[in-house]
Order: C-alpha cells, then structure tokens, then sequence
C-alpha cells in the first residue's frame, strides 16, 4: 500500500527536477489567488527551475524559467503548461 500525502493548507507552490520530484516547497496557502501571485512571483525569482502550483496532488500550473538575463533584468519563463 503506498503512502498519501495529507496537506493543511489546500494549494502548494513548489520547485520539481526533471522527473517531477519536489526539491523544494516555496510556499502553502488556501487563498487561491494568493496561490496564483505567489506562483507569478516565484517565477521571477527562481532561475533555470521547474515550479508548480499544486491543489493537493492536482498540477493546477506549471513553468519552467531560465538564466537570469542581466540586461532585461528578468528570469525569463520559457514554458508553461497546466
């Protein structure tokens, strides 16, 4: 029998590796557009990351950044999926 996970706080913000494992929980919130400001603004700060807004065990969004570009001065989101 596997394990399930029990979350307090109903959406999750999260980094993932390549095969969609966390590496790090950013944040937890039950306001879902708290949740969604908070994934846009992780988007701006993590680089070269995968980061996901989770429901629980659903993926509600996801992005993947890249290098931090010095003369736009932003972390540009090269891809975004649901």
């Amino acid at each position: 029998m596997g394990s399930r996970k029990v979350y307090d706080y109903s959406y999750q913000i999260e980094c993932v590796d390549g095969e969609g494992q966390t590496v790090e929980r950013i944040g937890e919130m039950n306001n879902f557009v708290v949740a969604k400001a908070a994934f846009e603004a992780a988007l701006t700060q993590r680089t070269n990351s995968n980061v996901l807004l989770r429901e629980g065990a659903r993926r509600v969004e996801g992005a993947s950044t890249g290098s931090y570009d010095c003369e736009s001065k932003a972390v540009p989101v090269l891809s975004r999926w649901n």
